[in-house]
């Protein structure tokens, strides 16, 4: 976080050939031939119905073979959609930023020189796979990958995390010991990891105690794992909520301009918190300042999507002054960075599918109007949601 945000201060200063076994599909009422009584056979199963992963051309999955870098990878980004043709990815690759040997931030050119040639790349699983910062090439010696190399459970523990956007919180230092009989080989900079990942449920520790973060692991733990972190990532997806968008004027919104029903945010609820996508949310309110007017040339909204850190930086900016955001997964802060304010959210940012998920009701304490951009009104009777859009014009500056 702390290269991060120096990041964003930068910005404020100058602102303004397909594996086997992985796509092999099988189909028949007979299902994988090597499955039936398998300890992991109803969540391979459940994973080859959803698509993202496949058996061998004979019929087989071969649970107990092992996985490599590159097929983990692979099957990872399948899992949570971020496909070389999906539209998150692309717009991650447009939008991709990092800092420059001074601080400020520059387009971000991720690099790892042991790939040219391998289907990762050629089949572009290697861009979704950087651009979205499943994979830093800083964590890997050299920067090279081996991606045929048998993944490690720490690095599944690395990857899961990333895809869940843990990495803030696994960056920060671990409160007392991991309760593992062999911590000692986890390496200081994995520990948050791990542990991150073992309390999200996705990696166990085996019955003698011991966690064996270098042991290898089989194409069955491999979907295991997955599916456990799916079902922590997609926790209250797609609640029957009325969403209403209300655009509003002023210093602090006294005046409504345009209220009106939107299906383009995507909600979950987790532990009784209403999550909304950081991306639509802007996205519905650049519609709505074109319906009454309010973008032109001078005004404008952009992103800049910071892969390694998982945050999110919107620019708001019209000719008289500039007001952004700065937000980052994992975290309870975000930044309101033209005035360089730390907020805090009463829960911590999520990640799902590559899209970052913050808090915008808390369902135990919520009011019945819209308090500011990430505190929505909820009318429990109606199940309707209604968030605040905020126009500021020249003429409501204090």
């Amino acid at each position: 976080m702390k290269h991060w945000k120096r990041g964003l201060c930068g910005l404020l200063a100058t602102a303004l050939m397909v594996p086997v076994g992985l796509a092999a599909p099988v189909s028949g009422e007979k299902g994988l031939s090597d499955l039936e009584g398998h300890w992991a056979q109803k969540e391979v199963e459940a994973a080859v119905a959803s698509g993202w992963v496949d058996g061998y051309p004979d019929g087989s999955f071969k649970p107990e073979k092992s996985i490599t870098r590159a097929e983990f990878t692979k099957m990872l980004l399948d899992a949570i959609h971020l496909t070389p043709d999906s539209e998150t990815v692309a717009w991650m690759k447009v939008h991709a930023t990092m800092e420059d040997i001074w601080g400020n931030p520059t387009e971000y050119t991720p690099k790892l020189y042991d790939m040219s040639g391998h289907w990762l790349t050629s089949q572009g699983w290697l861009d979704a796979a950087l651009y979205s910062g499943m994979v830093v090439p800083d964590d890997y010696n050299g920067k090279n990958f081996r991606p045929e190399k048998a993944i490690a459970r720490y690095e599944i523990a690395l990857m899961t995390d990333r895809a869940l956007g843990l990495v803030y919180p696994a960056s920060q230092p671990v409160e007392g010991e991991l309760p593992f009989t062999d911590k000692e080989e986890i390496l200081d900079w994995m520990k948050g990891y791990v542990n991150e990942s073992v309390k999200a449920g996705v990696l166990k520790g085996y019955p003698d105690g011991s966690f064996q973060p270098n042991k290898t692991s089989t194409r069955a733990e491999a979907v295991v794992m997955i599916q456990r972190m799916l079902e922590e990532m997609e926790e209250g997806l797609n609640p029957d909520i009325t969403v209403v968008a209300r655009y509003q004027e002023g210093w602090k919104g006294e005046s409504i301009v345009q209220e009106e029903e939107t299906n383009k945010i995507q909600l979950q609820i987790v532990d009784n918190i209403i999550y909304a996508s950081v991306k639509d949310l802007y996205d519905v309110e650049m519609e709505m300042m074109k319906k009454v007017g309010h973008i032109n040339p001078d005004n404008r909204m952009g992103f800049q999507w910071w892969p390694v850190q998982q945050g999110i930086v919107v620019l708001n900016v019209t000719v008289y002054d500039y007001y952004n955001y700065g937000f980052q997964m994992g975290s309870t802060k975000y930044y309101w960075l033209g005035f360089d304010n730390e907020e805090v959210y009463c829960a911590p940012a999520r990640a799902l599918y590559g899209e970052l998920m913050i808090p915008v009701c808390d369902l135990s304490h919520y009011d019945r109007e819209p308090q500011d951009e990430w505190k929505g009104g909820w009318v429990p009777e109606t199940n309707t949601l209604t968030l605040w859009m905020l126009y500021q014009s020249p003429r409501d500056w204090p």
